[in-house]
Parts: C-alpha cells; sequence; structure tokens
C-alpha cells in the first residue's frame, strides 16, 4: 500500500488492521450467540465438551457460549497471525 492510500485510509478511519478485528469480534460475538442459543434450548444429548483436553465445558448456555469463542477465537487466531506474519515477510 503506497503512502498516499495508507494516510487517506487513516484519514478516513478505516485501516485494514481495524477492519479485520472489527470483523474478528463480530464473528466471535455471532459464536457466542448461537452458543449461547444452543445451550437455552436444552437438548438432552449434549454432553461436557473439552477444548483442546485442557478446560470442560457444560452444556449449559455460558458453557457453549464460552466454548464456541474459544474454540472459533483460537483457530481463527492463529490463521488471522499466520496471515499477518506471512504478509509482513513476504510483501
Amino acid at each position: 500500500m503506497s503512502e498516499e492510500t495508507e494516510a487517506e485510509a487513516q484519514a478516513a478511519g478505516l485501516s485494514g488492521n481495524r477492519v479485520i478485528v472489527a470483523l474478528y469480534l463480530v464473528v466471535l460475538a455471532v459464536t457466542a450467540l448461537m452458543g449461547a442459543i444452543i445451550g437455552s434450548i436444552g437438548l438432552r444429548d449434549l454432553e461436557a465438551v473439552t477444548f483442546l483436553g485442557l478446560v470442560t465445558f457444560q452444556p449449559t448456555p455460558v458453557g457453549l457460549a464460552a466454548f464456541g469463542v474459544a474454540t472459533i477465537g483460537t483457530f481463527l487466531g492463529t490463521l488471522l497471525l499466520l496471515v499477518v506474519v506471512v504478509s509482513r515477510r513476504y510483501a
């Protein structure tokens, strides 16, 4: 990105990093909402779920929302970090 284009984007208040972070947070919010909805339905066959073998979440609205945020946040965050590293190294 040229300096002029970058300056224009910053003047407009929309830099690429801010947009990506905003989208990341929206995805996490939707994930939490869907986990809470699934947990509040109260399906009988749901069992406790474990995240990376470290933390066990119970099938409650809060537990499934936290599991969704932890799972999606970790894996999507890892992918985003890899994109940042590669783009800085090879841009």
